[in-house]
């Protein structure tokens, strides 16, 4: 990571085992900074190229630091708080916030409004159907407002927007047109991650599916990928919209739940959590459902901790599944 303020070099920040990405501008700092968090190791340029160990400086473990790392850390140490990384920072919701909830008169979007609600999130519940949106007893709550946007037009999705800290979507196809599927699942997800980028928004939920990279871990022939893509290749075009939101340079992260049940979790199981690209649906695991509660409260929770970063996680539900603790769900 190469650091310079106002014309003067500073030393070069080199975190091991990391590439460094693209340079970020600040008013007084410019830096660029890897993308996995590592071992820090600071270096001032203008030092000698010499590395005389200091015999008496040691980090706690025992190990030395060299005379260049400890010049480097006393020059740094005052700016940290200055340092802008590229991308998105981590981005942790409060009770409070105001969230935009698109898709929200859905069965999983109604979910995710009414569980921010009650968690004391004041709810900006999109729809294009305000008469469904009362029908759910939108309008009773005084946490929820109800917005009209087109999903087909960035400009008025970012003004629905307005000044809300995030976006979750619950976006999905549920009609039989098979064009409906490309039209909401990629295009509408598209402007809709480039009206929240729009309107400054930063942290984006997203919600899609398990078996959305199928193709690409061996799972082609899959039983269950095949059926489910069969009604206008939902899960390539969720797969797409997954892409665009990855190199949104947003704070994300991506919901991939099983088969979407209305029953309630106590009756499907308990939430089972796993790394990206390892549910298949298949015998095997653990489940292959999960209620629409569950995946809510997972979309929710992903507002308020910082490891849910820009991570996909995929989620499915069994009687046999140990119950686990809120905070360990993105310890991935």
């Amino acid at each position: 990571m190469q650091c310079s303020m106002q014309g003067v070099q500073l030393g070069r920040v080199q975190l091991h085992g990391a590439k460094a990405s693209t340079v970020r501008k600040h008013p007084t700092l410019r830096c660029t900074r890897p993308f996995t968090r590592q071992r820090l190791t600071c270096t001032t340029t203008a030092a000698a190229s010499r590395t005389d160990k200091l015999d008496s400086a040691q980090i706690p473990g025992g190990l030395p630091l060299d005379r260049r790392t400890v010049l480097g850390g006393l020059l740094l140490a005052p700016l940290m708080p200055l340092l802008k990384v590229d991308g998105a920072e981590a981005s942790t919701l409060s009770k409070g916030a105001k969230v935009f909830v698109a898709g929200a008169t859905g069965n999983t979007g109604r979910r995710v409004v009414q569980q921010l609600s009650q968690q004391g999130f004041q709810v900006l519940a999109g729809t294009r159907d305000e008469k469904k949106a009362k029908s759910l007893g939108f309008a009773a709550d005084s946490n929820i407002q109800t917005v009209n946007f087109n999903l087909f037009d960035p400009e008025s999705i970012a003004k629905a927007i307005g000044d809300a800290d995030a976006v979750v979507s619950a976006l999905g196809y549920s009609g039989f047109n098979p064009g409906g599927y490309k039209d909401v699942d990629l295009t509408g997800t598209v402007n809709l991650i480039e009206g929240a980028k729009k309107a400054g928004v930063k942290k984006f939920v997203l919600l899609t599916s398990l078996l959305t990279n199928a193709k690409a871990v061996g799972q082609a022939d899959n039983p269950n990928y095949k059926f489910l893509n069969l009604f206008g290749g939902v899960l390539d075009n969720k797969l797409e919209a997954e892409k665009v939101l990855r190199s949104s340079g947003l704070d994300w992260t991506i919901v991939r739940p099983g088969g979407l049940s209305n029953e309630s979790p106590e009756n499907i199981g308990n939430l089972y959590v796993s790394r990206e690209d390892t549910l298949f649906g298949t015998d095997g695991d653990v489940g292959r459902s999960i209620s629409r509660d569950t995946v809510a409260a997972v979309m929710v929770s992903a507002l308020q901790q910082n490891k849910a970063q820009n991570k996909v996680v995929e989620i499915v539900a069994g009687k046999n599944a140990p119950q686990l603790p809120e905070d360990k769900w993105f310890d991935l």
